[in-house]
């Protein structure tokens, strides 16, 4: 040990630089893990802790530490033995320049040469040893703030915390920009730890633990501190009639950018479906359903494993396309649970459903065979065998939900079908849907398709694995079986699929006559085990495949006709089409009747092949491909046919200052009627203004009943978040009179604070509605533009004197006088006890020179806290006091010299470091 009466002039020039060669080994204890505790290095067999002065132990030498343990970067570092005193050697007096690959290399005073006792044993908190969240809230990226240090998960105390705070939090835990955010406490008898104290963000920063934070926990706490963030989301779908359909767009720093169509495939919209809370995907459609992108392009693609929790945890890649022009579209369920319960199994019961974590049963009012057949196949249930009269297997709890389900009988799963909640009847009590399924699961599927009757063929060889099949020569005959086993109809198109490595097992040869009732009755050469090399896979498309849509039009009971068959979506020819074959699209689609018939004119051409198997209705048939088609003899004026229907719902707001006001209207069976305000909620204003692309938040007017017009609804009531009317209950449609209460009249907020937020027009505003739907724009007069331009020369000349004024005074004026804004803390009635001491206890309070120490009184009457608290000292500019900087204190610049290693320690004075924070019962925390 080197002398103890070396002055500290002559120590600095005696310092040697000591390079620790060899196999020295470097570890943190007692921090809950790898990357978080004391520091302390192996020498000679013997493990000895790290000491230095404030002063010394900063950011880099933390940073070797970190560094050197593979741990990420430097979230916090003190000298103050944060992590507990070491009870063996003092190995180390480093002082690193940061750039040493190993602590070991930093410039010291030799092994077992020090000038500090064990108080100033150095800590240090890496990155990869802290974790943020957001918990207890209804997803990922809402909830209370915590933070995992030492191994365990703690709150956030600060009761300053506002929306910069909140910024980091949301975009470090990749969900976009903040929403909302609040501080709240409560008294509670099991209270969490905290783990920070008073975070100080400027909204910019990467991480948390980035910005300024005045203490490290964990601390024990007599109260519970709630700390909430809400997050807009990575990402979200625009476009639909609720936030489980519509075009995806990704949060890009504070604004919403689009995803080209080609950039997300069928595992990054599972990972966006269960990101907002809802069920699986069902589709992913083409280009222009949800309208046209009017946001710039994200620059890359994603690709998921299907597994991550958000979409930003997905891998990103570089565009595959590099001009894109479409945006990608995605269909999920809303629904993310069904399950049949009190029957006695798991195939027969009450129809219960789950949407955003809520169970209920479902009302049977339009319950049928169709929408059964799909849930006992999504089930695994095999097919309906019957209906149980409403309420057979009791009423459930909750409200049964209204929701109308109309299946066609050939969706792959119930989310496909289209759903009606707007104007249905009240559930009558007990009114609970019921079905029995046979049970009996078909040992087969067709996999990957539009429908259950299309797609790759798979068959079961044990419960939950399935067999892919390769193409073979008696496929003609393997197709037969599988179409009538499924209950499918016949083989409308054989074809090889790209095999996409779903399973390791394959049937080597399935050979089917094409006679055998079941596919078990066919031979099987072998199964191979091995992971499949065929590169083709059997794909088959049953004519129960076939599906109608009507798509570019306002609603999905108007639009241009197309045909999903053999595999593909095809347009109508124009040449025969007449309104007869309109009708039976509209009666197929439960649309009502047909009200038009146009042509391409209407609704576009589209896309795709021609589907000639259309034309010559008589109107009665079921379906359109049951009408007897004329024979085609090529196509003269091309696709595109489209179909208009009654029961084409569409809105309006008419009779206010623009689109964006006025009282609500609505089309039903072809008619525009009112809305009456009795029962009319608040959220359905927003709900109208969202729909119609006017901003996501409005207001409902008062306005008394006017002239005698018809009202087609009444008791409106939206939920807070409703993206579309059309999802909300009423009352039963009705052709009515309004009361006293008048009729709904809606204001939206036009000017939303982001531009972004606000949706596309909704399909329902489109132009393109049938004439007698939409009004005549409204011609301008020549002395109304004229009026407007001779304003506008004032506005311009007006603002060009005003800067002139300014400037002018400007010069006359000497500099501005700024104000110094000092930190004002809440009164608290609370108190924090540290489980661990990062100030020795000799230090009292805080340090010197540093801040005030304020004391904490109750405002509600309560207990008086010992609660101290010190804001963090900040550099402040060196102005004289007639620049309003009257209350600078100058911080002195205190250097302490270094004491022999068996000499007891004075800490020095407050460097201006933020170790120290909160103080309670004299112990600085």
């Amino acid at each position: 040990m080197w002398g103890t009466m070396v002055p500290a002039r002559v120590l600095g020039l005696l310092l040697c630089v000591h390079v620790c060669m060899g196999s020295e080994e470097l570890r943190l204890v007692d921090g809950g893990g790898r990357c978080a505790g004391r520091v302390e290095v192996k020498h000679k067999g013997e493990w000895g802790s790290v000491c230095s002065y404030d002063f010394d132990w900063d950011i880099r030498g933390a940073g070797v530490v970190c560094r050197q343990l593979g741990c990420g970067t430097v979230a916090h570092a003190s000298p103050y033995a944060p992590f507990g005193q070491g009870k063996g050697r003092i190995w180390l007096h480093p002082f690193c320049r940061g750039t040493e690959s190993i602590l070991q290399n930093c410039p010291n005073f030799g092994w077992g040469n020090h000038y500090c006792g064990h108080e100033w044993d150095v800590g240090v908190i890496c990155t990869e040893a802290l974790e943020l969240r957001l918990a207890d809230g209804r997803g990922p990226c809402d909830g209370r703030v915590e933070v995992k240090l030492r191994g365990r998960w703690g709150t956030v105390f600060d009761d300053a915390w506002d929306m910069d705070d909140a910024e980091v939090v949301c975009q470090q835990l990749g969900c976009g920009s903040a929403a909302s955010t609040k501080f709240t406490w409560r008294i509670s008898q099991v209270s969490s730890p905290v783990m920070l104290v008073r975070v100080n963000c400027n909204g910019t920063e990467k991480a948390i633990w980035d910005c300024s934070i005045q203490g490290w926990g964990p601390y024990s706490a007599l109260l519970d501190y709630d700390t909430s963030v809400v997050c807009q989301g990575f990402s979200r779908l625009a476009g639909g009639d609720s936030e489980c359909s519509g075009r995806l767009e990704v949060r890009q720093g504070q604004a919403w950018v689009t995803i080209c169509h080609g950039h997300v495939d069928l595992m990054a919209a599972q990972v966006v479906c269960r990101e907002l809370g809802c069920g699986t995907t069902v589709a992913l459609p083409g280009a222009g359903q949800f309208g046209a992108a009017a946001l710039p392009f994200w620059d890359g693609a994603f690709k998921c494993n299907g597994t991550e929790p958000l979409l930003s945890a997905c891998t990103q890649q570089p565009p595959h396309i590099e001009t894109c022009t479409h945006a990608a579209t995605i269909i999920c369920s809303p629904y993310t649970k069904f399950q049949l319960v009190d029957g006695g199994s798991i195939c027969t019961g009450r129809v219960e459903v789950e949407a955003r974590g809520v169970w209920g049963p479902l009302c049977a009012t339009a319950w049928d065979m169709p929408d059964a057949h799909i849930l006992c196949h999504h089930l695994g249930c095999g097919s309906a065998i019957s209906l149980p009269p409403p309420g057979h297997f009791g009423m459930g709890t909750g409200m049964p939900r209204s929701d109308a389900f109309r299946c066609s009988g050939s969706e792959r799963h119930p989310g496909q079908c289209p759903v009606e909640v707007l104007g249905q009847p009240a559930c009558p009590p007990g009114h609970t849907a019921a079905v029995n399924c046979s049970g009996v699961a078909e040992p087969l599927r067709l996999h990957g398709g539009e429908s259950r009757c299309d797609g790759r063929l798979e068959v079961a060889v044990r419960p939950g694995v399935w067999a892919r099949v390769p193409v073979g020569l008696w496929d003609n005959g393997t197709a037969t079986v599988v179409c009538r086993q499924l209950g499918c109809g016949v083989p409308e198109k054989i074809h090889a699929a790209p095999a996409n490595g779903s399973g390791p097992i394959e049937l080597q040869e399935l050979r089917c006559v094409g006679t055998e009732e079941l596919l078990a009755q066919c031979n099987v050469t072998r199964m191979a085990t091995e992971p499949s090399k065929s590169p083709e896979e059997l794909a088959i498309a049953c004519s129960g495949s076939k599906q109608l849509r009507l798509v570019g039009g306002p609603g999905r009971c108007a639009g241009r006709v197309e045909v999903y068959s053999e595999s593909t979506w095809g347009t109508i020819c124009q040449d025969s089409w007449t309104l007869q074959d309109a009708t039976v699209v509209c009666r197929q689609l439960g649309c009502g009747w047909a009200l038009e018939a146009p042509g391409s004119e209407r609704f576009g051409p589209g896309t795709g092949t021609l589907w000639l198997g259309a034309g010559g209705c008589a109107g009665a048939e079921e379906a359109l491909w049951h009408c007897p088609a004329p024979v085609q003899r090529g196509c003269r004026r091309g696709g595109g046919v489209g179909a208009v229907c009654s029961g084409l719902l569409d809105l309006r707001l008419m009779g206010g200052s623009s689109r964006c006001s006025g009282h609500l209207e609505v089309l039903h069976e072809g008619t525009w009627g009112r809305v009456c305000a009795n029962g009319t909620s608040p959220a359905t204003a927003s709900a109208v203004c969202h729909q119609l692309g006017c901003g996501t938040a409005g207001s409902l007017t008062d306005n008394p009943a006017e002239g005698s017009e018809p009202a087609w609804l009444s008791w409106v009531r939206c939920e807070e978040g409703a993206r579309s009317l059309w999802r909300c209950p009423s009352a039963p449609w009705q052709l009515q009179e309004c009361g006293p209460t008048g009729i709904t009249h809606i204001m939206c907020d036009e000017d939303s604070r982001d531009s972004s937020e606000a949706t596309s027009p909704a399909p329902g505003t489109l132009t393109h509605s049938a004439v007698p739907l939409t009004a005549a724009p409204r011609s301008v007069s020549a002395l109304t533009v004229l009026c407007v331009l001779v304003g506008t020369l004032l506005c311009v000349a007006l603002a060009a004197l005003a800067v002139q004024a300014h400037r002018t005074q400007s010069k006359c004026q000497g500099p501005s006088k700024d104000a110094a804004s000092e930190a004002v803390y809440e009164e608290l009635d609370y108190s924090l006890m540290p489980e661990y001491q990062e100030v020795p206890s000799h230090t009292g309070s805080l340090s010197q020179g540093s801040g005030r120490k304020l004391s904490n009184h109750s405002g509600d009457g309560a207990e008086e806290s010992d609660l101290q608290v010190s804001p963090d000292p900040r550099a402040q500019p060196q102005h004289s006091s007639s620049h309003g900087y009257d209350d600078v204190m100058a911080v002195p610049q205190v250097s302490p010299s270094p004491q022999p290693a068996d000499a007891p320690a004075q800490p020095p004075e407050d460097m201006g470091y933020d170790d120290v924070g909160v103080c309670t019962l004299g112990t600085s925390l």
